[in-house]
């Protein structure tokens, strides 16, 4: 499945065209369970580093039956920042609240939730949520 999301103003000039190539998994995992499905299908867990990509996810999530779905993004243990699955640096950031503590915390993982207006909120890894697969995304 190719997300397509296109910025559009009134005057319908459209700014870019965001391509992701997702696969929407409608099986609650654990967020482990979750990478290990995606990295067999040489893919992983969603990213995101933009406004135009959450909001493609977002649109793709109000889609379906899930109310949240895990993102790639998990706190560091040893040094307790956030960082993505794939490595890129977490460059946008959409948290219910404040961004979650520094310190390691018992809840290093993370979920989009379309309850909290498609915002991030830090659960425990070992919860059970549906999950999208990604394997990039372009513009």
């Amino acid at each position: 499945l190719s997300v397509h999301l296109w910025v559009c103003f009134k005057s319908l000039y459209c700014l870019a065209d965001i391509i992701m190539n997702v696969t929407f998994i409608n099986t609650s995992s654990t967020w482990e369970d979750a990478v290990d499905y995606c990295r067999a299908r040489n893919s992983d867990l969603i990213s995101i580093s933009s406004q135009l990509e959450q909001d493609a996810i977002a649109a793709l999530l109000n889609n379906t039956s899930s109310s949240s779905v895990w993102l790639g993004l998990r706190q560091s243990r040893l040094f307790g920042f956030w960082l993505w699955i794939d490595e890129k640096p977490l460059s946008y950031e959409k948290w219910v609240h404040r961004p979650p503590s520094q310190l390691p915390a018992s809840s290093p993982c993370a979920v989009m939730s379309q309850e909290k207006n498609f915002s991030w909120t830090n659960v425990s890894c070992s919860e059970k949520y549906r999950f999208i697969c990604s394997t990039g995304s372009s513009l």
